[in-house]
């Protein structure tokens, strides 16, 4: 199908076609909303674990965190901790900035789109109602021809009978 003036009856495949795009926004708003709570999920165990592998605060491990391979230890967990960070800060963006957005773009989708499908079947209605009155003038047209050509033929007979007088024949 064309999508230039080839449209003009094809109101149900319109309509067909925008509600497959707004079930597809709706679809992806979804996978963004599972993805936020993937980022959230992981960066929370992410953080647990961190947390887990965090040297206690105590003499004896103050003492061993001097060795290089302690520190470089420690850094990884505290990197680790950063990129818990940075998963959860996706995750908030994703909510605020993506989430948000796209629900007020489909709610404006929705509107809009109910809007113009209620115009567009008041304007079928109207077309239809308007095709339906063509064709009782058509036939109330053709009937009155055929009553006319009835009329005048009648005079015809009329005029050409000499029996009748012209009173009856204008008549």
């Amino acid at each position: 199908m064309s999508w230039g003036s080839e449209l003009w009856d094809q109101f149900d495949n319109l309509e067909k076609h925008t509600q497959w795009g707004i079930e597809f926004v709706e679809k992806y708003t979804k996978f963004v909303k599972e993805r936020s709570e993937i980022e959230t999920s992981y960066a929370k165990q992410i953080r647990n674990l961190s947390k887990k592998y965090q040297p206690k605060k105590n003499s004896r491990e103050e003492d061993e965190s001097k060795y290089t391979f302690c520190r470089a230890f420690l850094t990884t967990l505290n990197e680790l901790n950063d990129y818990a960070g940075q998963h959860e800060v996706i995750s908030e963006n994703l909510t605020s900035q993506i989430i948000t957005e796209l629900s007020r773009y489909l709610q404006e989708l929705k509107s809009e789109r109910k809007s113009h499908f209620h115009d567009g079947r008041k304007a079928q209605q109207h077309v239809e109602s308007s095709w339906k009155q063509l064709e009782s003038c058509k036939r109330r047209f053709e009937r009155d021809c055929k009553e006319a050509d009835r009329a005048q033929q009648y005079f015809e007979r009329m005029d050409a009978d000499i029996n009748v007088t012209k009173a009856d024949v204008e008549k």
